[in-house]
Parts: C-alpha cells; structure tokens; sequence
C-alpha cells in the first residue's frame, strides 16, 4: 500500500468467527463440567481445553503456508498456543488463531481465525491464499483514521433510494448498517471502522470488490483512499 498522506485506511483484517458449545470440544470428557460462570478459572479451563486444537491448526496451517508460498524457515515462524491463541508470522501477513469462552454464554466457545498486519495485499488478494484458506474468511474489518460523515453517508443512500439496499441506524447516528440483496453483503459503518461481512461463502478478493462496488455506486462520500489499490 502506497505511503500517501491522502490515505484513511488504517488498518484492514480479514475475520472468520464460529462458537461451538464447550461440549463438543475435542478433548472434553465425561468427567468434565460446562461452565455456568465466566471467571478466571473457567477461562483457564477453556484455554486448556482447546490447546490441542489450536495446536493442530498451527501445524496445519504452517505447512499449507510454507509450501504454497514457498517460505524458507527464517521467513515463518509460530508462536504459541499459548493463553488460548497462537500466531503465524509471514513477510506477507500474520495468521491468528483464537479460542476464548463467550461471556454471555458461558458454555461456549467462541473460535476466531484473524489474517491481520497485511504488508503485501496482493498475497491475499491473489496468488495462493485461497489454496491455504479456501473461502473460510467472509468477513473484512477496516480501521479509519479520519472520522466518517455517517450523516452525509445515510443522506446520500436514501436520497438515491436504491432498490438494491436497504439502511438501518440507530437514533444518535453512531453507526449505519447498509445490507445489498445482489451480493448478499452486510456493511456496518461507524466512525472509526467499516465491517463487510458476506452471507456467502467469497474470496477476500471478491469481498473487497462487491464492497468497492456498493462505494462507487452508492457512497462515494466516504473517504476511503488507499483501499482500491488492494484489489488489484
């Protein structure tokens, strides 16, 4: 990504989440308890339980990276499980993975798969990403540096009256969410972040591009420089 000063992205990350009851864990035996509260020791007991699979995906995903980029082993390096996470660092990308014990629900898990500190976008964007991940990530959150005019944003759509979205917001205008019938796509805007969650299985690249498509179209107020180089 280009240095520019006209740029407000941040930062951008790539996000798949599932939760899955603490029961069906791998490694959870007979004699042991679901969890009815949400203190240090049951997050102690989460982190525990979930190692050996945070373990397995680390060594998984480490040899699919290695070979697919062709990484020698003082371009990537592991780190962890450790605290219910573990961590893959690349010259292109970091890969994290995360378990954590949901706090409304106790007795869940909630796992979460990150591709965070992108350094060479068109890694993921093209080339072998989708031969490691497939189209596991169907969600891409993007940090801003300048506040975004969500009043000028939800002007702009409703006077467009687009057939195609529809727009929701609260009361005090803290955040805007535009949902897209043709690609299935959630946006949610605030200030400070964009999250494009699809409803479908989609390539990173093609996330990005339906949501390129709905900024040209509909909301190019945003100042979202910096983003289209990504998609190329």
């Amino acid at each position: 990504m280009s240095n520019s000063d006209s740029e407000n992205v941040d930062a951008l990350r790539l996000v798949d989440q599932s939760v899955e009851p603490i029961k069906q864990v791998t490694g959870f035996a007979k004699h042991h308890r679901i969890p009815t509260t949400h203190n240090a020791g049951d997050q102690r007991f989460v982190v525990d339980l979930t190692f050996d699979e945070i373990d397995n995906d680390l060594q998984a995903t480490f040899r699919s990276l290695r070979q697919a980029y062709g990484l020698k082993r003082k371009e990537i390096q592991v780190h962890g499980p450790d605290d219910g996470m573990g961590v893959i660092t690349t010259p292109f990308f970091n890969y994290e993975y995360h378990a954590s014990q949901a706090e409304d629900d106790p007795g869940t898990v909630i796992w979460k798969r990150l591709i965070t500190s992108i350094i060479e976008p068109a890694r993921i964007f093209a080339g072998p990403f989708e031969e490691v991940f497939g189209q596991r990530f169907n969600e891409m959150e993007i940090a801003i540096k300048d506040a975004l005019d969500l009043e000028s944003i939800v002007d702009h759509i409703e006077d467009c009256e687009p057939a195609s979205l529809s727009i929701d917001y609260d009361k005090d205008l803290t955040w805007c969410e535009i949902q897209t019938a043709e690609s299935g796509m959630t946006i949610v805007i605030k200030p400070d972040s964009l999250q494009i969650v699809s409803r479908k299985e989609i390539s990173p690249k093609n996330l990005l591009n339906a949501f390129l498509k709905v900024q040209q179209d509909f909301i190019a107020t945003m100042n979202l420089t910096g983003i289209p180089f990504l998609a190329q």
